[in-house]
């Protein structure tokens, strides 16, 4: 009985205590953290590679840009390391993802692994003319990438934003710090990742991904694509204004700035948002739909050019929060006229309103919705507080 039991010991010993059958020094392996995806244009490495021979047969349908980190321990001397960057991109075309990095392992002795991959950005054109669902295939299937990456859209080369950056940051790492900003900015729209974009590609859904651009070393955050439901691909952008006129119209704002200028003295105006809240409600009478969208705010004064003696007064306080819900009304207005009349595409939550409050009513016209929408009427209402003036005064009721 004795030996029985040790022998189990002993083997539970060996199962538990055994370290991971897979595992690999960190120095051998590519630890990939972005990737850009572009309709298919050569790198100039590939480019001499071809012409020495080194070619096989592909169609050329996608360039894919893989961002790795660079291996503490690979960098060399502390000096080296500081005047060098911490990343490398490496470009493979190919007809697929993942028939492009499998080529990478006819170019290093690295391993690729995706266990921590950050973001993956798709250029326009590629977007344009393939659909989403296509692109993203591989990356939900391997079992190495989470499904928590997250997806963004370039109006442009996707790969010209993992290779501009400032020094000593990692593009990856960048794009994805940049949604933490969510709370200074109205014009950063809801990271959506693989896992937020497979039900609205399934039930033909139009969405919206954030738009990052790049230019002299920098990259920006600026507008946003909208991925039509119909087609599961990218049909048009919103800028920058119009993105922040739908944060508005879904209340998915954290925090930010609004500002706009009094009409009859050209004062500026500056709001600090510290709450938002949106509703929309569906209205269904004698089988006409329409809706009544009603946001409110509270926030504070963040800057404004006025006397000290207006400060402490509550109604001029009120005239500003009016001139304030004025700009606020202007900008969802533009938003959705752009949605009814250009886009032909709803990506404020109308259709989801009416599938919560009318289901029934939402079964006859969700196979046709973003074409029903665009002549639908929207009414609008806007309730903004100014409950402060910041630490130069506060407001008296």
């Amino acid at each position: 009985m004795k030996r029985f039991i040790l022998l189990i010991l002993s083997i539970a010993q060996i199962v538990l205590l055994t370290a991971c059958w897979s595992s690999a020094p960190i120095e051998n392996l590519n630890m990939e953290v972005a990737v850009a995806l572009d309709a298919a244009d050569e790198s100039r490495i590939e480019e001499k590679f071809e012409a020495e021979g080194g070619d096989y047969s592909k169609r050329e349908r996608i360039s894919a840009t893989y961002q790795f980190i660079v291996p503490q321990g690979a960098v060399g001397s502390k000096k080296e390391g500081a005047a060098s960057r911490n990343f490398y991109n490496m470009t493979e075309t190919g007809d697929s993802i993942f028939e492009a990095i499998r080529e990478l392992s006819l170019r290093t002795n690295r391993q690729p692994i995706g266990h921590h991959l950050k973001v993956i950005v798709i250029g326009e054109k590629l977007a344009r003319s393939t659909k989403l669902s296509e692109l993203l295939d591989f990356f939900s299937r391997d079992n190495d990438i989470r499904p928590s990456v997250l997806v963004l859209v370039s109006k442009g080369k996707a790969k010209d934003v993992l290779n501009n950056v400032l020094p000593g940051q990692t593009p990856a790492f960048v794009l994805e710090g940049i949604f933490g900003n969510r709370n200074r900015s109205l014009r950063i729209w809801d990271p959506v990742t693989i896992t937020k974009i497979v039900g609205p590609l399934h039930s033909k859904k139009s969405f919206l991904l954030q738009n990052v651009i790049a230019a002299e070393n920098e990259m920006k955050f600026a507008g946003a694509g909208i991925i039509d439901g119909e087609s599961g691909k990218l049909s048009g952008f919103l800028n920058e204004k119009e993105l922040e006129g739908v944060v508005w119209l879904t209340g998915k704002g954290k925090g930010g700035v609004l500002k706009t200028h009094k009409d009859d003295t050209g004062r500026l105006i500056t709001y600090e948002v510290k709450t938002m809240v949106s509703r929309i409600k569906a209205v269904v009478e004698d089988g006409q739909i329409s809706f009544n969208v009603k946001i409110e705010s509270k926030g504070r004064y963040a800057e404004t050019f006025s006397t000290d003696g207006d400060r402490l007064d509550t109604a001029f306080m009120r005239r500003d929060a009016v001139e304030l819900e004025k700009e606020v009304r202007e900008l969802v207005e533009a938003v959705v006229a752009k949605m009814q009349h250009e886009l032909h595409a709803d990506v404020g939550g109308f259709g989801k309103s009416l599938r919560i409050q009318h289901p029934e009513v939402w079964g006859k016209v969700k196979d046709h919705w973003d074409q029903t929408f665009s002549g639908l009427p929207v009414h609008l209402e806007v309730k903004l507080q100014i409950e402060e003036y910041g630490a130069s005064g506060t407001a008296t009721d």
